[in-house]
């Protein structure tokens, strides 16, 4: 019977952490929507396939094979925000990614990252954040947010670029 309610308290355990865990995934998706780093990241996206066509130009690639290839881009946004969730956690809590989020959510934090359309009241707003304890940490940790973006940069798209010539060439096109 003891050993029943152990296993029984460890999965409940076990099942908690995992929603947790996910729940802190999902806060970060939304942080990285809201802040315009996957945005970005889409347009790097866009960018490699325009230089791939150009690259591929003599090779007289179809439409077709393009269109297919650049439904990897779901995919490839996944594997990124992921890498992006495990850069996060390195730096900030459950509860900072909520602040972040709650600034985001306000026309304050919309605003942000149009210098133009920040009223002075949104210059208060956001300068109380930075005040606070998740502010500070944002500031204290933008170096080595930095340097981690910048990694996790450099191996997902060489490795997605490397992935897309690797199915070009699976379909007989080579530079």
């Amino acid at each position: 019977m003891k050993k029943i309610i152990a296993l029984v308290c460890f999965l409940a355990i076990g099942t908690s952490s995992f929603a947790q865990v996910d729940q802190y995934s999902e806060d970060v998706k939304t942080c990285i929507k809201s802040n315009g780093t996957m945005t970005y990241y889409e347009g790097v996206i866009d960018q490699m396939f325009t230089m791939l066509e150009e690259q591929f130009e003599s090779q007289a690639v179809p439409t077709t094979v393009w269109t297919e290839l650049k439904k990897e881009r779901t995919g490839a946004m996944d594997e990124l925000a992921q890498m992006v969730v495990s850069a996060y956690r390195a730096h900030f809590t459950h509860k900072d990614v909520k602040n972040m989020n709650a600034l985001y959510a306000t026309k304050a934090g919309k605003n942000m990252f149009k210098p133009e359309a920040l009223t002075e009241g949104d210059k208060i707003i956001l300068t109380e954040f930075y005040k606070s304890d998740t502010g500070q940490k944002i500031v204290s940790s933008q170096d080595s947010m930095n340097e981690s973006m910048g990694d996790i940069s450099v191996m997902w798209s060489g490795d997605l670029y490397k992935r897309m010539i690797s199915k070009l060439s699976e379909k007989g096109y080579d530079l």
